[in-house]
């Protein structure tokens, strides 16, 4: 288990070859490891690969599945894929935003957009913690974030 900067430059060493190649694979491995990209632990990165913070930091921002705050305590992600926008995912990520109300310090949501969740025969589509679930309506969405955030 990695809980400070030396266990990580340790795992670091023994899973990832100081090359440049490498950053995407640890940047995915952090994430993995703590459910998104904490500050101190991208430098170790950029300190392993030899890479500049802000290279680092510019690679974490770019990809839509890496995360570089800490999520709260339910992540639900609407898709908005062409089929998904085409059947509805407007509606429902409105419907989420305002149900919810995830921009509270108070909430335990993480509210996020994805450019495809390729479920687009399901559209559209929503994952929550992980799991996807399809053909909904705004209403129904709210209804089973709220379900499976209860459990």
């Amino acid at each position: 288990m990695i809980t400070d900067q030396n266990s990580l430059r340790r795992e670091l060493r023994v899973k990832f070859p100081r090359n440049h190649g490498q950053l995407l694979p640890a940047l995915h491995f952090l994430q993995h490891e703590f459910g998104y990209l904490p500050d101190w632990a991208m430098e170790v990165v950029g300190w392993h690969l030899g890479i500049p913070a802000s290279e680092v930091y510019g690679a974490a921002t770019s990809y839509t599945e890496l995360r570089i705050q800490q999520p709260r305590a339910t992540v639900v992600r609407v898709c908005t894929a062409l089929s998904c926008l085409t059947q509805g995912a407007a509606g429902i990520l409105s419907n989420l935003e305002a149900e919810l109300d995830p921009s509270s310090a108070n909430s335990r949501f993480t509210l996020e957009e994805t450019p495809c969740g390729f479920l687009c025969g399901m559209a559209p589509a929503i994952e929550i913690d992980g799991r996807w679930h399809g053909r909904l309506d705004p209403q129904s969405a709210v209804q089973l974030v709220r379900n499976v955030a209860n459990g």
